[in-house]
């Protein structure tokens, strides 16, 4: 039997630009212990930040997520925008997960063009996804298994 796989999550208070709106470290904690649930996840801890700086390697939480001992396949913000709405900010965050091999998942499904970067960085390799729909069908095709 396969181990559960176990999720850091990391919150801030998220400023909307343009407007005094933030999107609140409570919020975004149910957003990610709901996610965790749905996905079957453990959640191991979640590590916060009272202010929101541009740059996310200068607040203690994401220092604490780098250092931490805990065991952990996978990091959970509810958007990405909990560690930066800029990418040139986000690369040295995704760098230093890639050396531990762990992914960033964002629990929100947004389309803003940062979004949508991280999100297709961790996703499958597509040539792979099609290699795999091929066998299905052709599995299903001559009935080992349905499709």
């Amino acid at each position: 039997m396969r181990r559960k796989k176990r999720a850091i999550g990391y919150v801030c208070d998220i400023p909307v630009v343009g407007s005094t709106l933030k999107i609140s470290k409570e919020d975004q904690k149910l957003r990610i212990l709901k996610h965790a649930d749905k996905e079957n996840l453990e959640l191991v801890c979640i590590y916060e930040d009272e202010l929101f700086t541009e740059n996310p390697l200068d607040r203690p939480g994401v220092n604490k997520v780098f250092n931490t001992s805990e065991e952990f396949d996978v990091v959970l913000v509810e958007r990405v925008w909990a560690l930066s709405s800029k990418m040139k900010d986000l690369k040295p965050v995704l760098a230093n997960l890639e050396t531990r091999r762990v992914p960033l998942v964002a629990t929100s499904y947004l389309w803003d063009c940062v979004s949508q970067r991280v999100r297709h960085r961790y996703s499958e390799d597509p040539v792979e996804r099609c290699r795999r729909a091929a066998r299905a069908t052709l599995e299903a095709k001559h009935g080992r298994r349905a499709a």
